[in-house]
């Protein structure tokens, strides 16, 4: 108990100077105001920035972060792993650069370059704690710094007389890996190391408690000899107990160190200092000068390493936390359960001791609380310390290991959960969120929309990520690290290009709709700036609440199908503000009203829209746009041809004119058929004088489309569509008369891969995995020799292919039907 108490001190003392030495104050509302078209990029989203195996250049880096930049992006996460990615690491074969081995020259000079150009652009980075992404070792961890796991062997004797037999020693453990199910002639790694710890006799018969275990450790030689002179009449079950290395290693590699690379002690203090020394020494010699400007933390990803459960030392330091030695009751615990110490470890925490017996489940409780101490102050708490004495951070998703993430979460400067591209409810984390609230963490950042492929198949947009998105904002999440942006190293003749295998949301430079997807973006940018200010309120009835001193800040999301609804806050004497993050307006609202202790406002949202509802404490000196009551709306479609100009990521641009609106991939035309890229649709519309009034608006209603949409009327920007309805006012941007309208339709990568797959490969295929689909086995010679590919009518290059030939199409472009919709509008 002493321990914790001195650990919560000592990470209050560390937040609060923490928030003092960066002058913390939350924005005012004038300042949120002004910059919510626009937030600057401390609000933006994050990347985790995939660097695969030795495929690196600096032709590539300059260009990601540049792309970056442009897109809104506020930094992005180095994570050194494997060429390609399945469960674990299944490199690419005949890589075109084999000299870029990990924390070579080639790679030092990369990560030189990265800093410079980083700190030119303005943006921040971070590098993941270990190669690979989980979770804490590499090359400079021997077996012996390695984690370890109790194990013990069973022998059964008779007593009444001298015993002299020899123990076997506890079969060592092997670490069956991530991937061993699909990879070819998979071998675990098995311990060469072995420690005694004790022998430990337990009586047989079934009323045997602990106080009848015996400790005979004193009779065993070194070569398990017993020699037990007089042992109590009966049968006995004699245990030898040691323990050895589990050899978990970290993953998925970088090419060059598979099978090279160890999971460090958890437990040890010693052996994680030795990691951090490892692992930030170098880094310090050779980028040292962006420290905590450019270069300003560490990032430790969700625990993937398996069971530890012993360290040297850890009998007494349980004697130390707990008052009484465990080995008496590890072996009451076998020898009721007749269970034998696991010896086969996986990538995956097990649950370690279990049982339904009141005393036992007392210890075990206790065993855990002690592998918890551990490797919260020997293996997180070092870390930490190691961080700050060079002025980094540790951003950490402190859960799915034998430790509390509550504490965790405490403990981290910046703590991280997760969730994925697929998820219809994002689940919250009630450790981190606890923690975050009562240790005022400002900021819970999130792995935001990792992708499993089935999912994540290069048919993503922001239409449909967006319900996932806004439900991470509404569990308490304010910074999202999009998961992924890999690096492209290549020409980009080559796209998509590299991939993290078969993982992700593929953001990135080469994704169809990045330029416009910045819209995007900025929606992020918007919501985190409200939502990082201030104090988080947990609220049972609202999705998120915000405090600040000056204001009261609600994110509301319409997950319905109702379009009007009455929404409660818990707000006496305020009046309501209505923040759009997609739009990035502010507007006033009558439709409220005070009743008893609360605010009720109508709110019309579509489904997945979302609003923020913001109190002033008193009205401010911004801009704030008058409410639009709408008296009467005429729709007319907008009938005739339209000239449309297609640009293919990779072919040239072709024109065609649709005499009405269609699907591409319902067309014969291949060109159609197999598109991606963006088409614009041209069209002229005219407009009445008298329908340009001032009590007249006019708003363009686009209807279906896929997948994300710029428009333009007269030459002037009018913004994106990237979520429906595809609806906006076009009203300041007209003139009476003739008015081009100009629609820029972006579909994604989908019916392009699925059209090359009509084609043969021009190079080896690696694993099928079904509905995975199937990854590319090695780099082909006309890719490395820069030559013509063979295959002429294939298009894309990527590293994993999610389709075949048979593939269904996706819906693609402006489907309609096109309308404007004329308002007489009361102000």
């Amino acid at each position: 108990m002493k321990s914790i108490c001195k650990l919560v001190l000592v990470l209050l003392a560390c937040s609060v100077n923490l928030l003092r030495a960066q002058g913390y104050q939350p924005e005012t509302l004038q300042s949120l105001a002004e910059k919510f078209s626009a937030p600057d990029g401390a609000y933006h989203p994050h990347v985790w920035w995939h660097w695969m195996g030795g495929n690196f250049s600096k032709e590539g880096i300059t260009k990601d972060l540049e792309a970056m930049k442009e897109s809104g992006i506020g930094g992005a996460t180095i994570f050194n792993i494997t060429s390609s990615v399945q469960e674990s690491h299944f490199p690419i074969e005949n890589n075109p650069w084999p000299g870029q081995t990990f924390r070579s020259e080639a790679y030092w000079d990369a990560m030189k370059h990265t800093m410079k150009e980083a700190k030119r652009l303005g943006l921040k980075i971070g590098l993941h704690g270990t190669p690979g992404y989980s979770v804490t070792g590499g090359p400079w961890i021997t077996e012996e710094q390695g984690m370890k796991a109790l194990i013990s062997s069973k022998t059964i004797a008779e007593g009444g007389k001298t015993l002299d037999i020899v123990l076997p020693r506890p079969e060592l453990p092997e670490f069956t890996g991530y991937d061993s199910r699909y990879t070819e002639n998979y071998q675990p790694r098995k311990a060469s190391l072995y420690w005694d710890i004790t022998v430990m006799a337990v009586p047989d018969r079934p009323e045997a408690s602990v106080d009848d275990v015996i400790e005979i450790s004193r009779y065993m030689d070194a070569e398990g000899r017993l020699r037990w002179p007089s042992p109590p009449e009966g049968k006995w079950l004699i245990y030898r107990y040691g323990y050895a290395p589990t050899m978990a290693h970290p993953h998925p590699l970088p090419d060059d160190i598979i099978g090279k690379a160890l999971e460090v002690d958890k437990m040890s203090r010693a052996d994680n200092i030795h990691h951090w020394q490892q692992l930030l020494e170098p880094l310090e010699q050779q980028i040292g000068e962006y420290f905590g400007d450019t270069f300003v933390y560490v990032w430790v990803d969700s625990y993937e390493a398996g069971a530890q459960n012993w360290t040297a030392g850890f009998r007494e330091a349980f004697i130390r936390i707990k008052g009484y030695d465990p080995m008496p009751w590890i072996a009451l615990y076998q020898y009721r359960n007749k269970k034998e110490l696991e010896h086969r470890f996986s990538a995956w925490h097990s649950p370690g001791f279990e049982s339904d017996m009141p005393d036992l489940k007392i210890f075990i409780k206790d065993y855990g609380d002690v592998v918890n101490r551990l490797f919260i102050d020997n293996g997180w708490l070092t870390a930490k310390e190691m961080l700050h004495k060079r002025n980094l951070k540790l951003y950490w998703e402190p859960y799915g290991g034998p430790f509390s993430n509550y504490e965790g979460a405490m403990l981290a400067d910046i703590p991280v959960g997760e969730f994925w591209s697929s998820e219809k409810t994002v689940h919250k984390n009630p450790g981190i969120l606890k923690a975050a609230v009562e240790f005022n963490k400002r900021i819970v950042a999130a792995e935001a929309l990792t992708g499993r492929p089935v999912f994540s198949r290069y048919n993503e947009d922001p239409a449909f990520l967006k319900h996932t998105v806004d439900g991470g904002y509404a569990n308490g999440y304010n910074l999202y690290f999009l998961h992924h942006w890999v690096h492209q190293p290549f020409d980009d003749k080559y796209q998509p290009g590299m991939g993290m295998g078969w993982w992700g949301t593929h953001f990135g430079r080469y994704q169809t709709w990045y330029k416009p997807g910045k819209a995007f973006f900025t929606y992020m940018a918007r919501c985190q700036m409200l939502l990082q200010q201030g104090d988080y309120i947990p609220a049972t009835d609202q999705a998120t609440h915000r405090r600040t001193p000056e204001a009261e800040v609600f994110f509301v999301i319409n997950n319905g199908d109702d379009v009007r609804k009455t929404y409660s806050f818990p707000v006496t004497g305020r009046v309501p503000e209505l923040w759009d993050a997609y739009r990035g307006t502010i507007r006033n609202t009558s439709r409220w009203r005070q009743q008893g202790d609360s605010v009720y406002v109508d709110l019309d949202l579509g489904k997945d829209e979302s609003m923020f509802v913001v109190f002033p404490q008193v009205k401010g000196r911004y801009d704030v746009l008058p409410e639009v009551q709408t008296l009467k709306a005429v729709s007319s479609p907008v009938a005739g041809a339209w000239k449309v100009t297609f640009h293919p990521k990779l072919a040239s641009p072709f024109k065609r004119t649709f005499s009405s609106l269609v699907d591409w991939s319902l067309q014969k035309d291949e060109a159609l058929k197999y598109f991606s890229g963006t088409a614009t649709y041209e069209k002229t519309i005219r407009i009445d004088a008298g329908d340009l009034n001032a009590d007249k608006r006019i708003l363009l209603d686009l209807g279906e489309l896929h997948d994300i949409a710029e428009l333009e009327v007269n030459g002037q920007n009018v913004g994106v569509l990237w979520s429906p309805p595809y609806r906006t006012e076009i009203t300041p941007y007209l003139k009476p008369g003739k008015n081009r309208l100009t629609v820029s339709v972006t579909n994604n990568w989908a019916n392009r891969l699925i059209g090359d797959e009509q084609y043969p490969a021009d190079f080896e295929w690696g694993q099928d995995r079904s509905d995975e689909g199937r990854a590319m086995k090695a780099f082909p010679d006309w890719f490395l020799q820069n030559k013509p590919r063979p295959s002429e009518g294939r298009k894309t290059f990527n590293v994993w292919y999610y389709y075949k030939k048979d593939s269904p199409l996706y819906p693609a472009g402006l489907l309609g039907p096109v309308q404007l919709i004329k308002e007489t509008v009361g102000r």
